[in-house]
């Protein structure tokens, strides 16, 4: 077997050394060939598997034999569907993601850096592995926010590390206690899958709460979310793009993994989609006080991360339903948080009400935002749609009718975007006046997104039969 995984990682690095010691000039076209490259890997991974009828990477080196810890990597359908959206969205982010062109050096190095932590995170085959790859994950968040964000950067990122490094704490000792547990001793994920219900049922319900709420702060879930909103405030355009278009996805596949590796999440499946049915309806209220439209687009993306989290509390029926909404969100997220950028670049201006007419001057940028927030409610033809209509479909089938309720969050924020976008950026009487441009890269951005976004929602089989192989 080809070592993909392997090849990604290191071609990533190597980006990431030619990017420091090469001068400013460069770093650009190094970080959208580093991009492109995992992107060219991910389709030809993806061509193999449906030729071959299954999906099956896998490569492991030694690392610590001692403690059974392998330097491991294990591609399956889930992992190769959230390696294509990590590198759609790092294509997009690298080769459109700054419309400021500030600091494009150190903005490249960070977006190498993140794009390490999301090739071995979705691909580790092990817990060990996870945890190093989502630490990483957060170093290189803290650094984009803190380094390239807005005036009030300091305290946003702060706020998102300490967040973070609670968040870390449980996971790592979630992980310790699956560790010392099983009878073999082994972080290996599938070894703990078929071997999680030998484990004490005692044991098991504390490792379930010390990673779900891991999980849920990394997602986030109410009431675990008060990071959320300051960070995409303060944070870069391309910050934001990989904040909600990647790094909470990382969480949202730990959500998905524990629910498929403890038995006793079962037991639990009813409380965490009330949980989650809170969350998604609260985000979608505390999101028709909002005017700034990055929080807008960030309340908007909560409220699908509690849909995504019902989907995986009723993942003993199927994964389809969370994993395509998590494909989904990560899409959607990045093309509404680069509009959003693009359009506080041309009008300085990032309250959505003193953009009146801004279709006038900004018509591409205005329509892909409005074509994310569709996606993002799930409007038919879109990925969201296929996310959400799965979702709901295992969420009646498990909880009855009690499943459906959390539909209130996409019907609430669907009609506050309608109403909103249509009586400002849409408006026929005023005009905002232009202060900036932006470039053909921001067009190709939206329209590499936009198609990502309508192809698979129209064809959801070519990523659906993948789960079925």
């Amino acid at each position: 077997m080809l070592p993909f995984i392997s090849a990604m990682l290191a071609f990533s690095a190597v980006a990431l050394m030619l990017t420091l010691v090469l001068s400013k000039k460069h770093s650009r076209g190094i970080a959208v060939t580093a991009a492109f490259l995992m992107l060219l890997t991910t389709i030809a991974m993806l061509y193999i598997s449906v030729l071959a009828g299954h999906v099956g990477f896998t490569e492991s080196y030694a690392y610590i034999s001692s403690l059974m810890i392998t330097f491991g990597f294990n591609v399956g359908a889930v992992s190769l569907i959230l390696l294509l959206m990590s590198s759609a969205v790092l294509l997009v982010a690298s080769l459109s993601g700054n419309p400021e062109r500030s600091r494009p050096k150190t903005s490249c190095l960070l977006i190498e850096l993140f794009q390490i932590s999301a090739i071995g995170l979705f691909s580790s085959a092990n817990l060990f592995m996870f945890f190093i790859f989502w630490s990483i994950g957060v170093v290189s968040m803290f650094l984009m926010i803190n380094v390239l964000g807005s005036s009030n950067r300091m305290r946003a990122s702060i706020n998102f590390l300490i967040y973070e490094l609670f968040a870390g704490a449980l996971i790592l000792f979630g992980i310790m206690l699956i560790y010392f547990h099983t009878p073999l001793r082994s972080f290996d994920i599938q070894y703990i899958i078929s071997n999680a219900s030998s484990i004490n049922p005692t044991t098991q319900a504390l490792i379930f709460l010390a990673l779900f709420v891991g999980f849920m702060i990394g997602m986030p879930i109410f009431p675990m979310h008060l990071w959320l909103p300051d960070a995409h405030a303060e944070a870069s355009t391309q910050g934001s793009m990989l904040l909600s278009g990647i790094f909470t996805q990382f969480s949202a596949f730990g959500m998905l993994l524990l629910f498929t590796m403890l038995p006793v999440s079962s037991k639990y499946a009813a409380y965490v989609a009330a949980l989650a049915t809170v969350s998604a309806v609260y985000s979608a209220l505390v999101l028709l006080r909002q005017s700034d439209i990055k929080r807008i687009v960030a309340y908007s993306s909560m409220a699908g991360m509690g849909i995504i989290l019902l989907g995986c509390s009723a993942s003993s029926i199927s994964t389809s339903g969370a994993l395509f909404a998590i494909f989904s969100q990560g899409l959607t997220a990045a093309l509404l948080f680069l509009a959003a950028g693009s359009i506080k670049h041309i009008f300085g201006e990032h309250d959505i009400r003193l953009l009146k007419g801004a279709v006038v001057d900004a018509g591409p940028t205005v329509y892909a935002f409005l074509a994310g927030a569709l996606a993002l409610v799930g409007f038919p033809l879109t990925t969201g749609f296929v996310g959400y209509l799965l979702i709901f479909l295992e969420a009646v089938h498990a909880f009855g009718a009690y499943g459906a309720v959390a539909l209130l969050a996409p019907l609430l924020v669907g009609a506050y975007l309608y109403f909103t976008i249509s009586s400002s950026m849409l408006s026929s009487k005023g005009h905002s006046d232009s202060v900036g441009l932006i470039g053909s890269t921001q067009y190709l951005g939206y329209a590499l997104l936009l198609l990502s976004i309508f192809l698979f929602g129209i064809l959801p089989y070519i990523l659906l039969g993948l789960l079925k192989t």
